[in-house]
């Protein structure tokens, strides 16, 4: 992978720009539509509650995912322990899961859309893709880091895997930050 790029045009405004290897682009991709489907298979199984579908509020979860993770991409909201720690963990994730799943599947979509199954190695997104970009890249990362490891050798490649993704972000981060480029 190429460091990403700021690039400023005077008609499509700022775009950022890299070039993925083959492979990478299959990975990134393929580890989104994993990560996308688990979420989805978690928001699927929430109980159907009827005041809440006669209401129109979405209902959630109460319990965190038993996948670790999952539970990483959805930690409960306070801790025992928090100084101000009231107990509401159930209300709170039975409120809120659905809202916060559907912004991770919204950034991990805008990644791939862009690497879709006939996108190119050039990879060139928009300042409002940027951002859905770094948070999707973060959630990748760390669901990843959370898995369970199957052997020695798979965890060894999940590991490179995440230091490619922390890369990946941290290449694209700078670019925003950074001096545009002519």
């Amino acid at each position: 992978m190429q460091p990403w790029k700021k690039k400023k045009a005077l008609l499509r405004g700022t775009r950022y720009e890299t070039v993925l290897e083959p492979i990478e682009r299959e990975v990134l991709g393929d580890l989104a539509a994993t990560v996308s489907e688990a979420l989805i298979g978690r928001a699927q199984s929430a109980p159907k509650d009827e005041l809440a579908e006669l209401t129109g509020m979405a209902q959630g979860h109460t319990d965190a995912p038993e996948d670790p993770s999952l539970a990483r991409l959805l930690p409960d909201f306070e801790r025992e322990g928090d100084e101000e720690y009231e107990g509401d963990n159930s209300l709170l994730r039975s409120l809120h899961e659905q809202d916060i799943t559907r912004a991770k599947l919204e950034n991990l979509r805008a990644i791939g859309d862009v690497l879709g199954p006939d996108g190119s190695v050039m990879v060139s997104i928009s300042e409002a893709d940027a951002h859905k970009w770094l948070a999707g890249l973060n959630d990748l990362r760390l669901y990843l880091f959370s898995a369970e490891p199957e052997n020695p050798d798979a965890d060894r490649d999940r590991l490179n895997l995440v230091e490619w993704l922390a890369y990946n972000q941290e290449s694209l981060l700078s670019a925003m930050m950074g001096p545009l480029e002519q």
